[in-house]
C-alpha cells in the first residue's frame, strides 16, 4: 500500500535519535519537514512550542512556509519514553502496546537482545504514537481508515488481530497507533448550525486562486486534503490548469453569507476543471457538459474518495454524468460506481456521495468527514 503524502514526509521528517548506552536518555534534536496543510501555528502547537521560537530557530520572518521545508523543533518533544519490563512482556508485546516495532526498540536499546529481556529492566521505546480507538461508520473500509491514520493494513491487521480487516462492519472499534497529531482546529456542530475553533485558513497553491482569504478558514485536516487532493492532480497532469476556491468558512465559522451551510470549516466551493482555461484560472460559470475536464476532475474525486475523506460532493446530475462514464472507462469497479454515484439512478435517489443538487453546474461543493479529533462535528 502506497504511504500517503502526510505520512511520507513524516518519515523522511523523522527523529535522529543518539543514546548514550541502554536505557540512557535520549539527548536529540528533533527536525520536521514541512507538509501539505502545516502552518507555523499548528507545528507550534503539535511540538508545544511556540510560533515565535519556530520564527527564532529557524531564522524565519513572517509565517510563510513551504512543502518539503525542514524545520528545526526543539524541546521535550524529542524525549524518549521509557518503560518499565514487567512480569510476561516480550519485545513483540511492547512493540504491539506502544505502536513501534522491535527493530526501533533495539535502535533505541545499545545492545538489547529482543529475545533476553529481563524483568525489571527500564527501556526506550520512542517517541509514543497516539493511540486511537476509531469507531467504524458506515460505507468505511480498512484502506481509507489506515489512510486517514498514515499506516498500512498490515498495522491495522497486527493491532487488531480479532477483527476481519478484510470485511469490517460499521459499528466495531479498530485500535489504531498514529503519528498524526491531534488537531487543535476543532469542527463544532451541523454543517447548517455550527462553529469552528482554532481555525487554520487554506494557504495559496500553483493548482488554485483563492477568491477571499477571509472566507478560507477550515479544519486542519480539510486544509490537509484539500492541498493533497490538488497535489495528486498537478502530480498527474502537470500542464492542468488552475481552478478557483471560492468559499470554505469563517474564522469561527457559523452563518455565513450566500450560504446554508459552510459553517464549521468542512464545506469547500470550487470551480470545476474545465477545456479550454488557458492561462487564467477556470471560471466558475454554468458549464456544459461537453466543457467538462472529466479527466482532471476525476482524479481530484478519486483522490479524495480513495482516502475516504469525503462525506458528500454535490454536481449537477448532468456533469455527473460524465464523470461515472469517465471513472468506468477508467477502471472503477460497479460496487466503486454504485456507492460513489448517485448517477444513473435519477437526481431524486437519495444514496451515492457524489450527488445533485440544485444550481451545482457552475461549482461543485465538496463535503469531507468529521475530523476523528472533532467530538462535537455532526
Amino acid at each position: 500500500m502506497r504511504l500517503p503524502l502526510y505520512r511520507s514526509a513524516l518519515v523522511a521528517g523523522a527523529l535522529a535519535v543518539s543514546l548514550l548506552g541502554r536505557g540512557g536518555v535520549a539527548s536529540a534534536q528533533r527536525t520536521w519537514r514541512v507538509r501539505a496543510g502545516d502552518a507555523l501555528s499548528v507545528i507550534a502547537e503539535r511540538f508545544g512550542v511556540t510560533v515565535e521560537q519556530l520564527r527564532e530557530w529557524n531564522e524565519i520572518d513572517g509565517d510563510r512556509i513551504f512543502v518539503g521545508q525542514e524545520l528545526r523543533v526543539r524541546g521535550d518533544a524529542a524525549a524518549l519514553q521509557s518503560y518499565t519490563i514487567a512480569p510476561g512482556d516480550t519485545a513483540s508485546a511492547i512493540a504491539l502496546r506502544f505502536g513501534v516495532t522491535v527493530e526501533q526498540i533495539v535502535e533505541w536499546n545499545d545492545g538489547l537482545d529482543p529475545d533476553r529481556i529481563r524483568v525489571g529492566d527500564e527501556i526506550r521505546v520512542g517517541p509514543a504514537r497516539r493511540r486511537v480507538e476509531h469507531q467504524v461508520q458506515a460505507g468505511e473500509t480498512a484502506s481509507g481508515i489506515a489512510a486517514r491514520y498514515g499506516v498500512t493494513l498490515a498495522d491495522l491487521g497486527e493491532w487488531n488481530p480479532r477483527a476481519n480487516i478484510d470485511r469490517i462492519r460499521a459499528g466495531r472499534a479498530l485500535v489504531v497507533f498514529t503519528d498524526e497529531p491531534e488537531s487543535a482546529s476543532q469542527s463544532i456542530g451541523a454543517p447548517y448550525a455550527g462553529r469552528l475553533d482554532s481555525a487554520v485558513r487554506l494557504d495559496g497553491h500553483r493548482a488554485y486562486v483563492i477568491r477571499d482569504r477571509d472566507r478560507a478558514w477550515a479544519t486542519a485536516e480539510t486544509a490537509r486534503w484539500i492541498v493533497e487532493g490538488f497535489d495528486a492532480v498537478l502530480s498527474a497532469h502537470p500542464d492542468a490548469p488552475r481552478v478557483r476556491v471560492h468559499d470554505i468558512s469563517l474564522r469561527e465559522g457559523g452563518s455565513m453569507h450566500g450560504h446554508r451551510s459552510h459553517q464549521t470549516g468542512r464545506d469547500v466551493d470550487a470551480s470545476y476543471y474545465q477545456r479550454g482555461c488557458g492561462g487564467r484560472p477556470c471560471p466558475m460559470w454554468r458549464l456544459p457538459p461537453e466543457q467538462l475536464d472529466a479527466e482532471r476532475q476525476w482524479t481530484l474525486f478519486r483522490y479524495w474518495l480513495d482516502k475516504d475523506w469525503v462525506e458528500a460532493i454535490f454536481v449537477d446530475y448532468r456533469l455527473q454524468a460524465v464523470l461515472y462514464r469517465h471513472a468506468r472507462e477508467r477502471g472503477a469497479t460497479q460496487a466503486e460506481l454504485h456507492r460513489w454515484f448517485q448517477y444513473p439512478r435519477g437526481r431524486d435517489y437519495p444514496l451515492g456521495i457524489i450527488r445533485h443538487f440544485p444550481q451545482h453546474d457552475d461549482h461543485y461543493h465538496v463535503r469531507f468527514v468529521c475530523p476523528e479529533s472533532d467530538p462535537d462535528c455532526r
